[in-house]
């Protein structure tokens, strides 16, 4: 079987995890991506790397999962590649998916949509318009959650669905490895960490009102966003500034290993109207790499760390600072950390998401592919 993927997030060939294990087996697998994408970090041109063949192609419009299409469209790419299923790993409500549709639909062969919006929203013409198009077009849907399969229910779409989480492939770290990046940073015993946007639906004003309450422990926290200067202030009001360092934006390979040199990883979101954790890829990588996690019981989260990891309510100090002192206890730590690489073998690894895509696939797929 030919799978042509049309996306932004392969642009990164550490996106590409799952379709490397896709192509070690019996699909051929391609990417379509923008040859450059603007994110917060940037702009960020296709990277290189093996295992699948990446098509880059100029994009118009802007640098947003619903509002670019590709220049030239995907119909061409897709017959080059002898493509038997499109499938679009973007939000299906946008131009990009719409693209992907229409190159579908005249080829007369199948199309797959990801959906990992867990809030319903009402989408305004042409956005509207187009989910309908797509969702009524698509053979099967991948979800990354229970919420977003219902919300994508909600949303107009019948068809199969297929749960699909975010992969990692990243091992715990050796034990020298461990200690060099611990000495670089000047992590001491009881080190928690935040790794993300500094954003204030993250909490993260929460996670240093908690570290507040727990002795000596210390935090770093990793990322960059509008909210840094408050939370810099916070931690000066809080007194606490001599125990938390603001280490701004990592790249990814960095920002893995210092992930995988903590003591414990906090993920304290906050939902809003509009917004609720999606998954939290990064509690995956810190159970894959055998460190404690603790997060809010916001969006998805719950069912990413299932009993590996600590939940706590949103927006609860308190309750955050009694969580992060569990796991100052060094057999607690211990047990969550084993709960965690289970749970990482059984769940996330690109071979096991790669098995759930394929179904996928194959089910959309003309009864000839199959």
């Amino acid at each position: 079987m030919n799978v042509l993927v049309v996306g932004h997030a392969p642009i990164h060939d550490a996106n590409r995890d799952v379709y490397r294990a896709l192509a070690a087996g019996n699909i051929n697998v391609a990417l379509l991506v923008p040859d450059r994408w603007k994110g917060i970090f940037g702009t960020v041109t296709v990277e290189p790397g093996g295992g699948v063949e990446v098509v880059a192609r100029p994009i118009r419009g802007r640098c947003h999962s619903n509002m670019y299409w590709f220049a030239g469209g995907v119909r061409r790419v897709a017959e080059r590649c002898r493509a038997d299923v499109i499938y679009v790993d973007e939000d299906p409500a946008g131009f990009a998916a719409a693209q992907a549709a229409y190159a579908a639909e005249r080829l007369r062969i199948g199309l797959v949509v990801l959906a990992v919006q867990n809030i319903y929203k009402r989408y305004p013409p042409p956005f509207g318009p187009i989910q309908r198009r797509v969702l009524g077009q698509a053979g099967a849907a991948v979800t990354n959650s229970h919420e977003a399969t219902a919300t994508l229910q909600r949303r107009g779409y019948r068809g199969p669905v297929f749960e699909k989480p975010l992969t990692t492939d990243v091992t715990p770290l050796s034990a020298v490895r461990r200690n060099e990046v611990r000495a670089r940073h000047g992590m001491r015993a009881s080190t928690f960490g935040y790794v993300g946007r500094l954003v204030p639906e993250k909490g993260i004003d929460v996670f240093l009102r908690a570290l507040a309450e727990v002795g000596e422990a210390r935090a770093l926290v990793a990322g960059d966003g509008p909210q840094r200067r408050n939370l810099e202030a916070l931690a000066g009001r809080l007194r606490i500034a001599d125990r938390v360092r603001f280490l701004g934006s990592l790249p990814p390979r960095e920002a893995v290993e210092l992930i995988g040199s903590l003591d414990a990883l906090v993920l304290p979101s906050l939902t809003t109207r509009s917004w609720s954790e999606q998954f939290g890829r990064v509690l995956v990588e810190a159970m894959a790499t055998g460190v404690p996690v603790i997060a809010s019981r916001s969006g998805a989260i719950p069912q990413t760390i299932g009993d590996a990891g600590l939940l706590v309510t949103e927006g609860r100090p308190k309750e955050l600072a009694l969580a992060m002192g569990r796991v100052c206890d060094p057999a607690t730590a211990r047990d969550l950390a084993r709960r965690g690489l289970e749970r990482a073998a059984r769940h996330f690894t690109p071979r096991v998401v790669a098995a759930s895509l394929e179904r996928a696939f194959r089910s959309a797929a003309p009864a000839a592919a199959r």
